[in-house]
């Protein structure tokens, strides 16, 4: 084994003059027949390359680079890390998911394939095999080239139980089939099984960087947890940039290699982006009414129609726009933690399906802007069931659900008790932003019904590590969704609910997705099914399924769906023709507006003489709406 470790690091060596992890070489030497070391001429004779040239340029060439974008965040991340405790945490995407690219990636208005870190990919014969030639040019944020190398490491990391991370572990095992090195610059990446979707499923892969993490090790969790892990994307954390609880600041890397190409050119145009943390919402919105915040969501409907009554809307500085996207939705709702006494009972969540009104806050609190969501999968195409519907709000089919379950009598207060005098009374767990004003509906519409909802707003971080500890009994929450194919192991298989303990006990699984903790084997079957499904038809059929079992087991309440997204920018901040692309969740996900740091110095100017620059001024681009 020696032998054969000296000979790996000294054949990498010889290839490419960068780091080698010895861990990592000997643990390609005990999987030969997942990683694999060819030669060029080894290549298939009869493959036809592509290179998704013909799809259409979706940046504006107008964009030009320069300024610092002003944003805010309500609280900085628990981490930096990328993988492990705590690190799937609601800034994730500006430092990773957004700012990272894969060996491919889709077209945000056709669907199509593009290149990314691979300029040009073919598909084997019998469709199990893709290959790869990567962009020579592409580097990480810290400057070390990509490699092949990268792509066999991001295996030999994800699959460490150093990560502690069960996902990625099981994903990276799971999900793919083996990898193939030709040189530093081609590849090949093995399926696991015959399924629809093959290519943009490999194209998928990411490189790790294997020189960032040559301290990787047990203490992997402690010592990175404030590092940022470098990624491909245009943006990267200095040392310096991370001041916990005050201020992060991403960089732009200065000669990206992205500029270089048609599909990333034109875009991520502003110098570093800046986010000082500013814990109140309302507080967020004034301070961008003074220009102090370049632009800000304002989904809310006192944000959105107030805007009308200020000034800087009123004499031309600043701009409503509104984006309809065509996107997976978020699965925005509550999400009952099964594992606590009286939620393991489906009569009770089912009482409390009834019992929730959340058409009462979207009529109300959201003026009838947002829609009532049906299911946790919704937006995905035909492996959305369209039958299936959210249990509408009723105090008699509550009182019902609830009578099944042995609640029958009431106290004073009008709260149900069952014959051991146990009440229906769960902790309601909502963060600090302004989604906590509509606590008092959902707290009065469940009181109708006999359950007693205490509330609960816990700062966003705060009730994150709560909610992954496993420590609520019911939470406002949402996932982000990047496919329109259902990915449903992480949030509801029973492998992410339970730990079997060493006498036997089964306690909650911590730092999972499946947040609800439910576990059944009749879903944890159909998940099961559909990761080995090679068929389309039976993925649709099987994923309806899981969304009816979902259904049937009342975990989740479906809340609410947001057909796109509002913000106020000022006109110092320019956007392309259409506004944005049709796979948009946020004006920041593409990075296809741009600044004019000199429009900024006059127009702040002028506002605060009290100069006008127009007639107010709101964008409504709707041409990808869907709903």
């Amino acid at each position: 084994m020696r032998f054969l470790l000296a000979l790996l690091c000294l054949v990498g060596a010889a290839r490419a003059e960068t780091y080698q992890d010895p861990r990592a070489s000997a643990f390609y030497a005990e999987h030969p027949d997942f990683f694999r070391f060819a030669k060029p001429a080894d290549l298939p004779k009869d493959l036809v390359w592509q290179d998704g040239s013909a799809q259409p340029e979706f940046a504006d060439p107008r964009a030009v680079r320069g300024g610092v974008l002003r944003q805010f965040v309500m609280s900085t991340p628990p981490t930096l890390r990328r993988v492990g405790p705590n690190a799937n945490n609601g800034f994730r995407g500006e430092l990773y998911d957004n700012n990272d690219f894969g060996l491919l990636a889709g077209h945000p208005d056709t669907d199509e394939i593009i290149p990314a870190l691979a300029t040009s990919w073919a598909m084997s014969a019998d469709g199990m095999t893709a290959y790869f030639r990567l962009d020579p040019h592409a580097k990480f944020t810290d400057g070390q080239p990509v490699t092949v190398d990268d792509f066999f490491f991001t295996f030999y990391f994800h699959r460490s139980p150093w990560a502690k991370d069960d996902w990625y572990a099981d994903h990276y095992t799971r999900e793919w089939g083996g990898v193939t090195k030709y040189d530093d610059h081609t590849l090949a990446v093995k399926a696991p099984r015959k399924r629809p979707y093959q290519l943009e499923l490999l194209g998928g892969l990411r490189p790790t960087p294997r020189q960032f993490f040559k301290d990787f090790g047990p203490n992997y969790e402690k010592a990175y947890n404030d590092r940022f892990h470098p990624t491909t994307g245009p943006y990267y954390v200095k040392p310096d940039g991370f001041l916990r609880e005050k201020s992060i600041t991403l960089t732009r890397v200065t000669d990206w290699w992205g500029d270089r190409r048609k599909y990333y050119r034109h875009r991520y145009n502003p110098d570093a982006i800046h986010y000082g943390v500013i814990r109140d919402l309302d507080s967020a919105y004034s301070s961008m009414l003074a220009g102090e915040i370049d632009f800000m969501p304002i989904m809310m409907p006192r944000y959105w129609y107030g805007t009308n009554e200020k000034k800087a809307y009123q004499n031309g500085y600043l701009t409503k726009a509104q984006f309809f996207n065509d996107i997976p939705r978020p699965p925005y709702g509550l999400y009952i933690n099964t594992q606590r006494p009286l939620l393991s009972d489906v009569d009770v969540r089912v009482g409390l399906q009834h019992a929730t009104d959340f058409q009462r806050v979207i009529d109300g609190f959201y003026r009838g802007d947002y829609e009532r969501l049906q299911q946790f999968s919704e937006g995905l195409g035909k492996f959305t069931d369209p039958a299936l519907r959210a249990r509408r709000y009723s105090p008699e089919l509550a009182r019902a659900a609830f009578a099944k379950a042995g609640f029958t009598m009431a106290d004073a207060d009008g709260i149900l008790r069952n014959a051991a005098g146990e009440r229906l009374s769960f902790r309601l767990t909502f963060d600090t932003s302004d989604r906590r004003k509509y606590l008092a509906t959902l707290v009065e519409s469940a009181r109708r019904c006999g359950v007693e909802l205490r509330p609960e707003t816990l700062e966003h971080t705060t009730m994150y590590r709560k909610v992954m500890e496993k420590n609520h009994d019911i939470v406002f929450w949402a996932w982000s969704v990047s496919s329109r194919i259902p990915q449903l192991w992480e949030s509801h298989h029973s492998e992410n609910a339970v730990e079997v303990l060493a006498d036997g006990r089964k306690v909650p699984k911590r730092q999972t997705n499946n947040i609800t903790g439910v576990d059944d084997r009749e879903l944890d079957g159909l998940i099961d099914r559909f990761r080995v499904a090679t068929e389309e038809d039976e993925m649709v059929r099987l994923s309806h399924a899981m969304q009816r079992r979902i259904h049937d087991l009342a975990d989740f309440i479906p809340g609410f769906k947001v057909p796109g997204y509002r913000i106020a920018h000022w006109n110092w901040v320019k956007f392309p023709e259409g506004f944005d692309v049709r796979a948009a969740e946020d004006p920041g996900q593409y990075g296809l507006f741009w600044l004019d740091p000199a429009q900024r110095e006059t127009d702040l100017k002028d506002f605060r003489d009290g100069k006008t620059r127009g007639a107010p001024k709101t964008v409504i681009e709707d041409r990808w709406r869907s709903e």
